[in-house]
C-alpha cells in the first residue's frame, strides 16, 4: 500500500516534494505558500486572500463563491480549527 502523501496543515496542498515545503524543511507542516521567508506561517486573512485568488483564476468563480470555497477548505485544515 502506498503511503499517503502529507499535506499543508494550512490550505491542504499536497506536499509531494522539497520544495513544496516550507523553506525546503521536510519538518515543515506548511507548505512555501502559507509561510513568510523566515518559515513562519502568515497571517489567516492573507492565506484565505490568496486561495480565494487562486479560485478565482483557475475556476473562474466569483469572488464572494471564492472567498466562501476558500474560507471553508481553511476551515478543515488543522492550523485553521479555531480561526
Amino acid at each position: 500500500m502506498k503511503p499517503k502523501c502529507q499535506s499543508c496543515s494550512s490550505c491542504g496542498m499536497p506536499l509531494e516534494n522539497a520544495q513544496d515545503l516550507s523553506m525546503g524543511d521536510a519538518s515543515s507542516q506548511f507548505c512555501h505558500y502559507c509561510t513568510d521567508k523566515a518559515g513562519k506561517l502568515k497571517p489567516y486573512q492573507e492565506i484565505l486572500n490568496s486561495n480565494a485568488a487562486y479560485y478565482k483564476e483557475s475556476q473562474g468563480l466569483t469572488e464572494t463563491a471564492a472567498l466562501k470555497m476558500a474560507g471553508d477548505l481553511l476551515k478543515s485544515q488543522p492550523a485553521w480549527k479555531n480561526a
